[in-house]
């Protein structure tokens, strides 16, 4: 849509008869010149051929703004393919992070349960030396503590495990993240008529929709852009030249010219191309439509899989509080004669599973609200408030 400007810069040394026109353009055709022995059999001439030419482009058919504008649809597309690597990026250090998390919850969770069973090895044995209890009850917790050290140890592991994957997802595996931050508190419970509301934001704000999109719109440019080789061409130019048989500059000249082309028979191959970028657009939108489904499906999954979370993490809280109440009284009953051993062990091994499931559920609501953020097209840094 700028003028070109160019220069070109030829030489020949010919005894074409044609070169006769050398010398008229290098202005020094003299007398001489007109004999018909040069006319016919001219001597060896030289010339030096300088042009510049400025030129623009009046009329393309619609093909050059067409061009235009399909590039800046590609630039679109370009900047929200940035943007939902950036989303998926962030999406991954939240899920890297709370797995990190969970970790290193799960971790307390068997320390606590070490705390626990080695109390209840105190009092056992305490009974036991007084005659209440026999050496069996002794016995078991100290195997109920062999578990648990085996299960601090594969905890352990795992949590760094966790925390080198974290540091591979943020990019530096030379650093240990910590101390992590603990997972967020349960939000409230979102209405089934949100619903609704989700997959149409999602829709309107999901990078992917935009870049399907702004690929729609790029193939009807490229529809108009196959189309305007039916249409003429018309460009405006100014062109100056100079020769001369020596180098030194001679003759001057110049011209304007307008010119037009019209493609009147190139082999059908304008109509393959227009047929093609057709096909293409057609391709876009069909693309688009399944691009929407999917995507008001993929809300839905992670609206289901967050509220499933909620409920879970209340559950699981209660089923919590319950267990610690129960272990509570087992372990005072234990302690005049009126509760077993294994009553007490099977009591910390719910407690210690209940606390774990309560961390599972804590974990599940955060990475599943950030899945619904993604989902939807939030910011996942926005929709955390940080």
């Amino acid at each position: 849509m700028l003028p070109h400007l160019e220069t070109d810069e030829n030489f020949s040394y010919t005894n074409s008869p044609w070169a006769i026109f050398d010398q008229l353009a290098q202005q020094d055709f003299g007398p001489k010149d007109f004999a018909l022995d040069n006319l016919n059999n001219p001597p060896f001439t030289s010339n030096f051929q300088s042009q510049v030419r400025l030129s623009f482009p009046l009329f393309a058919g619609g093909r050059l703004i067409a061009a235009y504008r399909a590039a800046g649809f590609e630039a679109d597309a370009e900047k929200w393919q940035l943007i939902q690597t950036r989303q998926k990026v962030e999406f991954a250090v939240i899920r890297s992070y709370y797995q990190a998390v969970l970790a290193e919850e799960a971790l307390s969770v068997v320390d606590r349960a070490l705390v626990a069973a080695r109390g209840h090895l105190a009092r056992a044995q305490d009974l036991f030396q007084h005659g209440k209890v026999l050496n069996s009850d002794v016995l078991r917790t100290r195997v109920r503590l062999g578990e648990l050290d085996q299960q601090r140890i594969e905890a352990e592991s795992q949590f760094d495990v966790a925390l080198a994957n974290l540091a591979h997802v943020l990019g530096d595996e030379d650093e240990r993240v910590a101390p992590l931050r603990k997972p967020v508190a349960a939000e409230a419970a979102v209405s089934p008529e949100m619903l609704d509301s989700l997959i149409a934001r999602a829709i309107a704000d999901r990078p992917e929709i935009m870049v399907a999109n702004s690929r729609i719109q790029q193939a009807r440019q490229n529809v108009t852009i196959a189309r305007a080789d039916y249409l003429p061409t018309v460009e405006i130019a100014g062109v100056y030249e100079n020769d001369s048989a020596r180098f030194a500059r001679a003759g001057n000249n110049g011209a304007l010219l307008v010119t037009g082309r019209l493609n009147l028979f190139n082999g059908l191959a304008t109509q393959s191309k227009l047929e093609a970028a057709q096909s293409d657009l057609s391709r876009a939108q069909v693309l688009a439509d399944d691009l929407r489904h999917a995507v008001a499906v993929e809300v839905e999954i992670a609206y289901r899989d967050l509220a499933a979370a909620r409920q879970g993490l209340n559950v699981a809280r209660q089923d919590s509080q319950y267990a610690a109440s129960a272990l509570k009284i087992l372990e005072d009953r234990y302690g005049f004669g009126l509760a077993s051993n294994v009553e007490v062990l099977d009591s910390q091994s719910a407690r210690e599973e209940t606390d774990m499931r309560l961390v599972n559920a804590q974990v599940s609501v955060a990475v599943d609200r950030a899945a619904l953020n993604l989902a939807t097209g939030v910011e996942p840094q926005g929709a955390s408030g940080r």
